[in-house]
């Protein structure tokens, strides 16, 4: 909310048209923010003035048009290879490991690895039950349909997370990753910003996020021979968002390529 709250902290609701959301889309692209970020403050706005209305702090509802600018730059997406994710888990501490594990063994989101609760965790922490989500320091309701996912957790990530939670509260309610805070749950982008990108930098591996670490497990379980159905069970959604996770190394791609030639032009 840090962008809103500078434009918009001293405007009165009324006072904020169409045109003038639109002028800070564009402002926001401009300013060379990724298309995903710029996407994330128009459906903020969105949310913002649904609300609005519907309490009847206003009476219209002017974001209801907005789109996001060309301008806006959509970041290449990119996804750890095998030799990369020794590193990257070495360069964290205990608790950002499991965390990190947890997303590119067992392919769960952020979210979900922060929503968790003592309850949620098999007492072999072999599995998992997604049946919530941290969103914005709230808990919420999971992003998969189905309710209480159960996850599998591999063995060597289990043992990690096996050895954390004998730091955790006994409580069936504890948090697992529990913030600073007592009796809250970390934040994301606390955990992001604060204990794991500052390490990360040290080795150039600051650029694989909570979303590339996600990419991670669908691009390195594809390699591997693993079902796409599978995999994508595992991460609690469709077969076709699995695709779009998928990022496929050169290297792969260009053995695709030979085996396509040669079985064409084999002569």
């Amino acid at each position: 909310m840090t962008h809103h709250l500078a434009e918009f902290k001293k405007t009165p609701l009324a006072a904020i048209t169409l045109k003038t959301l639109q002028a800070f889309l564009g402002r926001k692209a401009k300013s060379e923010l990724s298309r995903s970020t710029v996407s994330h403050l128009r459906w903020d706005l969105r949310a913002i003035f649904k609300l609005a209305v519907a309490e009847g702090y206003a009476q219209r509802d002017p974001s209801i048009s907005l789109y996001i600018p060309k301008e806006a730059v959509t970041e290449p997406t990119r996804a750890m290879t095998a030799k990369e994710v020794q590193p990257y888990l070495a360069a964290l501490n205990q608790r950002e490991r499991v965390a990190a594990s947890l997303a590119i063994f067992a392919g769960m989101r952020p979210g979900e690895i922060l929503g968790l609760q003592r309850q949620h965790v098999s007492e072999d922490c072999t599995s998992v039950v997604v049946a919530q989500r941290l969103y914005r320091g709230d808990i919420d309701t999971p992003k998969t349909n189905s309710s209480k996912r159960k996850v599998a957790i591999p063995p060597k990530t289990g043992a990690l997370l096996k050895e954390w939670m004998e730091l955790v509260k006994e409580e069936p309610e504890a948090w697992v990753f529990e913030s600073e805070n007592p009796k809250k749950p970390v934040w994301r982008d606390n955990l992001w910003y604060r204990h794991m990108k500052p390490k990360l930098e040290l080795i150039g591996l600051a650029w694989a996020n909570f979303q590339a670490l996600r990419r991670t497990h669908a691009s390195l379980g594809h390699k591997a021979g693993i079902d796409p159905k599978v995999s994508a069970d595992q991460r609690g959604h469709g077969i076709g968002v699995a695709l779009v996770y998928t990022k496929v190394e050169l290297s792969t791609r260009a053995e695709a390529a030979k085996h396509l030639e040669e079985s064409i032009l084999a002569a």
